[in-house]
């Protein structure tokens, strides 16, 4: 697997989730997706160039991708506007032509304050209390009717977590309708007195591949970690 690290631009970004770390605060995520993955800068002023470059290189790596160069890059952009809505702070994608059709999936790790929805004020993030948030929900008659299970999980290198996977009917953003995906959900609250949680989220629309998929994406959870601004001084 390849590691990524998302850490912010610069101490002025507006849009960054931990523009306001005091020395010693997490500063940025890191989690490992397969080599065969895509990774590219969610930014929107880099996001569209940086996706061309990245399957351009794919494409150099395996000449007979050449004839769906522009089909993936379509397909990638979609990705990055849906995650771009969604406070994403890294995204990875699958796309990979099987039978001249594209086989997607994609992890993304975006940033939250918990809120009580009731008063507005900043919400407890320990485990109890995001577990008692999660529903789980009865397999349908059909394999691929919705489902959802619910579980207390630990990440080697993050801790406690709650986690939710199976299949949901997801909303479009911006549209009236919905697409049926694997998904699973991992939220991992931040260390220390923080009320930010990390919501690591994949999904593909294999529906054939439900249990297979789930098991790679807890395997890519699972290489999940925070980054402190002392990390990154001993990497250097």
């Amino acid at each position: 697997m390849e590691s990524e690290t998302a850490v912010p631009e610069g101490p002025n970004d507006p849009e960054d989730p931990f523009g306001s770390a005091a020395p010693g605060d997490v500063i940025g995520i890191n989690i490992q997706v397969p080599s065969a993955w895509y990774e590219f800068d969610v930014h929107p002023a880099t996001v569209n160039r940086s996706i061309r470059e990245a399957v351009a290189e794919r494409v150099r790596e395996k000449p007979e991708l050449a004839g769906y160069q522009a089909d993936l890059v379509r397909t990638l952009k979609k990705v990055a506007r849906e995650a771009r809505k969604n406070n994403v702070v890294y995204s990875g994608s699958m796309c990979e032509i099987v039978d001249s059709e594209p086989m997607v999936a994609s992890v993304t790790v975006s940033v939250t304050e918990a809120v009580n929805e009731t008063t507005g004020e900043r919400a407890p993030t320990g485990l109890d209390t995001l577990m008692a948030v999660l529903e789980p929900m009865a397999p349908g008659r059909r394999p691929t009717d919705p489902w959802r299970r619910v579980s207390a999980v630990d990440l080697p290198e993050a801790g406690a977590a709650a986690r939710t996977e199976g299949i949901e009917d997801l909303e479009i953003p911006d549209d009236d309708r919905s697409y049926r995906a694997v998904m699973m959900q991992t939220f991992v609250p931040f260390p220390g007195s923080s009320p930010k949680v990390a919501v690591i989220s994949a999904s593909t629309p294999q529906l054939a591949l439900a249990e297979p998929m789930l098991q790679l994406f807890g395997l890519i959870t699972n290489t999940f970690r925070f980054v402190h601004r002392a990390d990154l001084e001993t990497e250097s």
